[in-house]
């Protein structure tokens, strides 16, 4: 019998811990963290002095886990590649995958791809991803214009070329073999829960701003080492106290938060049973001097279509709707900083004022009439949500 168990354990210890070049016995990671790096547009700019930064950011957490970076520059000189970033002073960013082909990032079977190739080569117990580049929440404005990972397909540093939308973007994560314990968004305007309601499933927690976040992104010195923290609430806290503290070009802060996805759906529901309320009352939906977070055309002032959420109800339902309504959203949004200004390139106006009572973190769209009549038709696009149904958006009229 003492023989079967030797065996047995020294199975198991095969299984459990391998050996490197030095015989040095090398631990399953904790943690694969990677970063799909869209800069195939006019952020091309900013794709070093960020894998700089993570580079410093590497050098404070452990040699067993992983830090993955796909690159996809504006270079006609550059492929696509993957780098691993490592503690170590003569080859910090080694290069594991060179692609032989440039392709578009935001082709939906890339990400998959390239997502699912880190993990099979750079397997952990569990894994995080950052998107890196432009966004614009769930807006879907046409066929080319799409929320995240553009890509100029010329290796042109130019905001042109082809978008993916978030559905799409879903469909590639859920193909995975593994969930993440974290997606972290560090591009514009994408903390808006019908974003967060298409994710639920495939991470434990989303954290994003609601606003336009500085062209130079995340300061990755300070918030690598916290995307490492095994602990849950010390990781979304210390990445999001860590955005936060970076000071912008107007001299403000990122506002930012972080959503508990598993538990949407009772948010869906609680805002779902609130919004039938206000509706069914015959409430005047007065969006003047709310919140919001994104505008597509300064000249348009009526296409602004991302309005926090909790500023919206709080001014809309009934006192007690509201408070129970508001017990349900803190038990998902789970952390959040205000900010009561932020770095914007022209296309918002600080026409509101921000305060701790009205601010939620997390924008929400809400249908009006006078989007048929604005460039692009949102009250149509956000049919394309998966939040739009969970909410009865389609019972209230739209």
């Amino acid at each position: 019998m003492k023989k079967i168990l030797f065996l047995i354990a020294s199975a198991l210890a095969l299984f459990t811990a391998c050996s490197d070049d030095n015989g040095e016995v090398v631990q399953p990671a904790k943690r694969t963290v990677i970063v799909y790096m869209a800069a195939e547009n006019g952020l091309s700019g900013n794709a070093q002095s960020d894998i700089n930064e993570m580079i410093q950011g590497v050098k404070k957490i452990s040699k067993y886990d992983n830090l993955i970076v796909f690159v996809d520059r504006a270079s006609s000189k550059e492929k696509p590649f993957i780098i691993r970033l490592r503690d170590d002073e003569k080859q910090p960013a080694d290069t594991i995958r060179k692609y032989q082909q440039d392709f578009l990032t935001s082709d939906s079977e890339k990400i998959k791809e390239v997502v699912g190739w880190s993990m099979a080569n750079y397997p952990a117990n569990d894994y995080g991803l950052i998107i890196w580049g432009h966004g614009n929440g769930w807006v879907i404005m046409n066929e080319t214009q799409r929320a995240i990972a553009l890509d100029n397909g010329s290796n042109i540093a130019k905001d042109e070329g082809q978008w993916l939308n978030i559905p799409d973007l879903h469909s590639a994560l859920k193909a995975l073999p593994h969930s993440f314990k974290f997606i972290f968004a560090d591009c514009c305007n994408m903390q808006n829960v019908e974003v967060a309601y298409e994710l639920k499933d495939v991470t434990e927690y989303y954290i994003a701003s609601p606003a336009g976040i500085p062209g130079d992104g995340a300061p990755y010195e300070t918030i690598i080492p916290d995307l490492f923290l095994y602990d849950d609430v010390q990781m979304y806290t210390k990445t999001c106290d860590d955005y936060y503290a970076k000071i912008d070009n107007e001299n403000g802060h990122l506002p930012i938060s972080t959503i508990k996805t598993k538990d949407l759906p009772t948010l869906a529901s609680a805002t779902k049973e609130i919004l039938h309320k206000i509706y069914e009352a015959n409430t005047s939906i007065n969006t003047d001097g709310l919140i919001y977070y994104y505008s597509y055309r300064p000249s348009e002032p009526n296409e602004h279509v991302m309005y926090d959420m909790n500023d919206f109800l709080l001014r809309h339902a009934e006192q007690a709707d509201y408070d129970k309504w508001l017990n349900t959203f803190k038990q998902i949004v789970v952390y959040k900083k205000m900010s009561t200004r932020w770095q914007v390139l022209g296309t918002l106006v600080f026409d509101f004022n921000v305060t701790e009572d009205r601010f939620g973190g997390v924008s929400m769209f809400i249908p009006l009439e006078r989007y048929n009549h604005t460039t692009y038709n949102y009250n149509e696009d956000i049919k394309k949500m998966a939040w739009y149904q969970a909410v009865g958006w389609s019972e209230l009229g739209w």
